[in-house]
């Protein structure tokens, strides 16, 4: 019985630094696709993205590693997002997700369309993808997470 929980100790530490590649890994490849510098992991486990120069369009977002969906792409909108900003989502959220970017950017308009619309957060009920939105009463800031399924 010994050997079993060593065993299974040692499993679980040779597979926690996959992981932790894995999540870096899908970091700089969104950062890299997406014209974004990745930075250093957080102590909350997430990994930020964001624009490379201030003249960029400042659109930001961070990878959480180990959310309870998984690898969760969070994103903060500016003040009332355009078209511009769905796209960043929909573009971004591909290299996640491998569903296509227009999917995932209609999703995006619909998710903060509907939370705005009941003023709380809203879950879309998309079945390739995970997707909860909220939007700020003050600012019209859309918030988004999204997963894949």
């Amino acid at each position: 019985m010994r050997g079993f929980w060593i065993v299974l100790l040692l499993t679980v530490s040779w597979v926690s630094p996959i992981r932790a590649n894995e999540c870096e890994s899908k970091a700089l490849e969104i950062a890299r696709d997406m014209g974004l510098d990745a930075g250093q992991r957080t102590l909350i486990n997430s990994i930020p993205l964001s624009a490379r120069t201030e003249a960029d369009d400042d659109y930001g977002a961070y990878l959480l590693c180990n959310g309870t969906l998984g690898m969760t792409l969070h994103y903060l909108s500016p003040p009332s997002p355009g078209q511009k900003w769905f796209e960043f989502v929909g573009r971004s959220g591909t290299i996640l997700t491998k569903v296509g970017s227009v999917l995932i950017a209609l999703e995006a308009r619909n998710c903060v369309e509907n939370a705005r619309l009941r003023e709380a957060s809203f879950r879309s009920p998309g079945s390739a993808l995970q997707m909860m939105c909220s939007v700020s009463k003050m600012d019209e800031r859309a918030e988004i997470s999204l997963a894949a399924h």
